[in-house]
């Protein structure tokens, strides 16, 4: 036997024995002899992590050990256990700081009574929550569909991952497609460019352009010219409807719509890092959404906001666009839809905001188009500016509550492009339009936005025409 000089000290936990040595009296002459004393000490480090670590907000064994002792000594010197919980909560510590309440304690202690093998350690901390059910097949199953699908040159998106291989989204417990957040963890976790080892990060592809000096005060400008008028939220949602000339671009070849894939792709996507520049993380040319061309259809529709419901218009292919003809058929088409909405003429809103668009303003002195005038009038409707709408500027798209609601059209649209996009029909996008306001409706706060104006218009004043920040 080695002739080592050990001080031997004997710990009893969980009911069996070690013996360790004390690492200063330690005094090795043999290879053999350094593997046992390694071996000692590594028993040492297990047996300290043991007692003294826990999870996050748990007890460690140690803190438990002194909980239980605490709980004699007080039964030793009280009649009852009353005030004892937060006695001895304020005595231990949770694992990352912090001490535990007075009734966790009390939990803490009828799980001992419950147990009568408890030891301190032994209390199990269950994780929260289902347990996981996104087996490792169906993780493969995700991240090869999401890397197929950014290769294909698409965004991979939730609703994309969802279409392209929806038995692997299923969770089996609930029948139902896994969350936005657990799909997402899967891109974090398991795609990747290049090299596998630089997993997808969502990342920003560009910053929004800034706002010039000149820009910045005429912006503020308009938001002091609409404090003046004094009108409350509510008088906004009474008597304002806000409308526009939007188009839509369809792809009608297969080609047309992998370039506005390329081109929807936002201003942040999964990205391995080192791969930033590459093209196919690049975004698009933005003109093939917003410009025709000989393999795509374009779709004129408008938005119609007022009272707390948003209501779509889709023209047909003989419409004149965004001219003072097209302005004119809006206005004639919002009159049909305020009609229906308010029957009685005495309480339908009159008022219409619309941007500063060559239909309804001349772009040079900001002064109404005789032919949106006439319709206004002939229709019983009156421009919120009147025949000068020159204090308000352009740059206006997070301001005017017409945008927000295009912008949440735009976004539906998107997520819920059929997968041969390039065969839809105009009337065929028409009805899915109608079916994303419908879902807008019922999903999203439009009550609230129809009364937004004025705190959008304050933030602007206060930020003294820079962007707002939401």
């Amino acid at each position: 036997m080695c002739s080592v000089h050990l001080r031997t000290i004997y710990v009893d936990i969980h009911q069996n024995i070690y013996m360790m040595p004390c690492a200063s009296s330690l005094r090795p002459r043999s290879t053999a002899a350094l593997a046992r004393i390694t071996m000692v000490e590594t028993h040492l480090d297990l047996l300290q992590k043991a007692w003294t670590e826990a999870a996050p907000g748990y007890l460690s064994a140690w803190e438990q050990a002194k909980a239980w002792a605490l709980r004699e000594v007080w039964r030793d010197e009280h009649d009852s256990d009353h005030g004892l919980g937060s006695y001895v909560a304020g005595k231990v510590k949770k694992a990352g700081g912090g001490h535990p309440t007075g009734d966790s304690i009390m939990r803490f202690y009828k799980k001992i009574d419950e147990d009568e093998e408890w030891f301190p350690g032994k209390v199990s901390h269950a994780r929260k929550g289902p347990a996981r059910v996104m087996t490792g097949a169906k993780v493969a199953a995700l991240a090869r569909s999401a890397m197929a699908i950014k290769s294909a040159g698409h965004e991979p998106t939730y609703p994309r991952v969802l279409a392209a291989c929806p038995q692997a989204a299923l969770n089996p417990t609930t029948n139902k497609p896994f969350s936005k957040k657990r799909v997402y963890e899967v891109f974090r976790e398991n795609c990747y460019d290049e090299d596998p080892e630089k997993t997808w990060e969502h990342k920003a592809r560009h910053a929004k352009s800034a706002l010039t000096d000149d820009q910045m005060a005429k912006r503020c400008k308009f938001g002091h010219a609409v404090q003046e008028r004094g009108h409350t939220a509510q008088w906004y949602f009474d008597h304002v409807v806000w409308t526009d000339l939007c188009k839509s671009i369809l792809p009608a070849t297969e080609a047309a719509a992998d370039q506005q894939a390329l081109a929807r792709k936002g201003s942040k996507g999964w990205v391995s890092s080192g791969s930033e520049r590459a093209s196919y993380n690049l975004r698009g040319k933005q003109e093939v959404l917003k410009q025709k061309s000989w393999n795509t259809r374009k779709v004129w529709w408008a938005p119609i906001l007022t009272r707390g419901k948003l209501h779509v218009v889709v023209f047909d292919g003989t419409f004149p666009g965004e001219e003072p003809a097209g302005a004119t058929v809006l206005v004639q088409k919002l009159l049909v839809a305020v009609n229906v909405r308010f029957p009685n003429a005495d309480r339908k809103p009159k008022w219409v905001m619309v941007d500063r668009g060559r239909g309804f303003y001349n772009s040079g002195n900001g002064k109404i188009t005789e032919p949106f005038k006439k319709a206004l009038r002939d229709c019983g409707f009156k421009a919120f500016w009147g025949d000068d709408a020159s204090v308000q500027p352009g740059h206006l798209q997070e301001i005017m509550l017409h945008e927000t609601a295009v912008s949440w059209l735009r976004r539906r649209l998107e997520t819920t492009l059929p997968a041969r996009c390039w065969e839809e029909t105009p009337a065929a996008f028409g009805a899915r339009l109608r079916q994303c306001c419908a879902e807008i409706n019922a999903e999203l706060n439009v009550d609230g936005l129809c009364r937004d104006l004025p705190r959008r218009i304050q933030q602007l004043v206060d930020l003294e025409g820079d962007r707002l920040a939401e």
